[in-house]
């Protein structure tokens, strides 16, 4: 039954079906630069939290996440770059794009009805030109401490987010939920 929910959401979310070579081709170089993404952050993160807890793991994302972003971005080959979007985005740069935006809407909806969802997402938007996107959950209770519910939310190091982004949506997550998803455009 997994795999024909599966299927039936991987096939309903591909709008151009890729010859399979290309396929794992494609998701192997978004694996590869989501992994180095991911795992950078994540260090970064952990090593505040650990040296001033969460005042200084919020006072660092605000100031310093979009950067190390921009630096592991520099490092992958040309043609290819990754970014994390959401619905409820905190930073305005996270917002998506309307074909993004689509995309996370047909993941919330597939998510919502307790579907299984894929593990990536290949769209082919272009000649030679690909968007990878691979749905991003909250599955760490650390994350709640600036993405939680009032209840959870540290409110001091929230007070730090909020100064920065005003606007901020990216609130309200329990663990588990969908909270959004890298997405890595590859041109070749």
């Amino acid at each position: 039954m997994k795999k024909i929910i599966l299927s039936t959401v991987a096939v309903a979310m591909s709008a151009t079906f890729l010859s399979a070579t290309t396929n794992q081709e494609i998701k192997q170089e978004a694996k590869a630069a989501i992994m180095k993404m991911g795992k950078t952050l994540k260090s970064h993160m952990k090593k505040n939290m650990k040296a001033g807890g969460p005042m200084q793991a919020a006072t660092f994302c605000s100031q310093k996440a979009k950067d190390i972003e921009k630096q592991v971005n520099a490092s992958y080959k040309k043609g290819v770059h990754v970014k994390r979007i959401s619905l409820k985005y905190r930073n305005l740069a996270d917002k998506p794009t309307a074909d993004e935006a689509k995309v996370l809407e047909e993941l919330h909806t597939a998510f919502d009805a307790k579907k299984t969802l894929p593990k990536m997402i290949v769209k082919e938007v272009g000649k030679n030109h690909y968007k990878v996107y691979k749905p991003i959950f909250i599955d760490k209770g650390v994350c709640l401490t600036c993405h939680g519910t009032d209840d959870v939310r540290d409110a001091e190091a929230y007070k730090i987010v909020k100064e920065k982004y005003p606007h901020d949506k990216a609130i309200g997550y329990k663990m588990g939920d969908l909270r959004g998803a890298f997405v890595v455009d590859i041109v070749k």
